[in-house]
């Protein structure tokens, strides 16, 4: 039993260095190359005790009217356009701007975001919020953030059978670290091009972000949605000049 013990406490240690190694010269491929093959199960999982976690730090309960959460949600439904069987779209409340995606196909949207919607009939600025957070999921940027900050840990878990305590240790991490510039502007693209696809003005989110950023400028503490979500001028104006170029 000793030796089974050694062996595997060597391999996992091996297979720690190697992945040290590895994302020191390539951490954007080897977290891409992990990322997609990872079990969607497994995704879930981690998505799934990740939101138990912050149900119990942070979320409350929505405080949005049930008409208005199902408006939001089966029109951004149709607009997505393809198998959203594994999509799953919550509200919760909280004392701050937030809306974000975690691993598993999990959209969460916080009440305050939609407070600041200028149009409570169409809710495009939400919607736009909504495909940005889609180009995360669709590129799996979520995943590739909790791989890159914790993969030593998750194969240590993974070997010694106890997923839960990696979890618990990344659902913080979720929240706080602040994509790339480069994740920023796939998810953008990605959000111009279902927008675009169906004829949805681009001009409300980029106006919320640019609102955003104009009203937290001066303050010490930025709001969750700007800490994670970096909002520079170059994001903006691309948000404005595609709005040029859809045929209302």
């Amino acid at each position: 039993m000793k030796k089974f013990v050694l062996f595997v406490l060597t391999i996992t240690l091996f297979l720690a260095t190697l992945i040290y190694v590895a994302f020191r010269w390539g951490s954007e491929w080897i977290s891409s190359v992990v990322a997609d093959i990872i079990p969607i199960e497994v995704q879930e999982k981690i998505g799934e005790a990740s939101l138990k976690q912050l149900e119990i730090q942070e979320l409350e309960k929505t405080k949005l009217p049930v008409f208005t959460q199902e408006k939001i949600k089966s029109r951004f439904l149709k607009i997505v356009q393809q198998d959203t069987t594994h999509l799953k779209i919550l509200f919760y409340d909280a004392p701050y701007p937030n809306a974000f995606a975690l691993p598993g196909n999990y959209i969460v949207i916080l009440d305050s975001i939609v407070k600041l919607s200028q149009d409570t009939i169409t809710y495009n600025d939400v919607i736009g919020v909504m495909a940005h957070e889609m180009g995360h999921l669709h590129f799996k940027h979520s995943l590739k953030l909790v791989i890159k900050s914790g993969l030593t840990a998750m194969v240590i878990s993974y070997f010694i059978g106890d997923i839960s305590s990696f979890v618990a240790s990344i659902t913080h991490q979720l929240l706080t670290l602040s994509y790339s510039r480069s994740y920023e502007e796939e998810a953008d693209d990605y959000a111009i091009y279902l927008l675009k696809k169906q004829k949805i003005p681009t001009l409300p989110l980029a106006h919320l972000l640019e609102n955003m950023s104009k009203t937290y400028k001066e303050e010490s503490t930025l709001p969750a949605f700007l800490s994670t979500h970096p909002v520079t001028e170059e994001r903006v104006k691309k948000l404005k000049d595609a709005n040029l170029n859809i045929s209302l």
